[in-house]
């Protein structure tokens, strides 16, 4: 791996600490509630799928996601639609986190600070620089949005994860 891959991916794995802190902090009563039409699981395991989908090597190959996601809530939450009336448990989203971990460290391993300014495909400008940093902003934004949740409910502050200092 590469300067400008590390870096990235300390980045990457900071916001994604602080995603799964929210997990843990979030108060029992506030996971499943109807939050603004946004409940704070959703917004975790929203932002943890689009990791799932965009951080790969292959994107000409079908996509197969590997979290596992409850029969309740598959389809909708495949649909990149949000739920409110089925929900997933404060486990069932950890071990979204523990399928996913192999898979992110899979990723950020077979690259190289070269490959990060190709394209992903040649029919798409997006490349696997700009993947990335979408999902570094994606994860931050709903990292906010969860805090913001908590803290109105009387909550605890996410820590601030910055550098891979924690």
């Amino acid at each position: 791996m590469n300067q400008i891959v590390k870096m990235l991916k300390v980045q990457y794995e900071d916001g994604y600490k602080m995603l799964k802190s929210a997990v843990e902090l979030c108060p029992d009563e506030l996971w499943k509630t109807d939050n603004n039409g946004l409940p704070i699981w959703n917004h975790i395991v929203h932002a943890l799928m689009g990791s799932d989908f965009w951080l790969r090597l292959d994107y000409t190959a079908e996509f197969g996601s590997c979290l596992e996601l409850p029969d309740n809530v598959r389809d909708t939450l495949l649909q990149d639609e949000w739920k409110s009336d089925g929900f997933m448990t404060k486990e069932q989203v950890m071990d979204c986190f523990k399928a996913f971990d192999a898979k992110k460290d899979e990723f950020f391993g077979s690259l190289n600070d070269k490959m990060l300014c190709q394209k992903i495909r040649d029919d798409m400008e997006f490349t696997y620089l700009s993947v990335i940093c979408a999902q570094i902003r994606h994860i931050m934004c709903h990292v906010g949005m969860c805090e913001d949740a908590i803290l109105a409910f009387g909550g605890n502050e996410i820590p601030w994860v910055a550098f891979g200092e924690n």
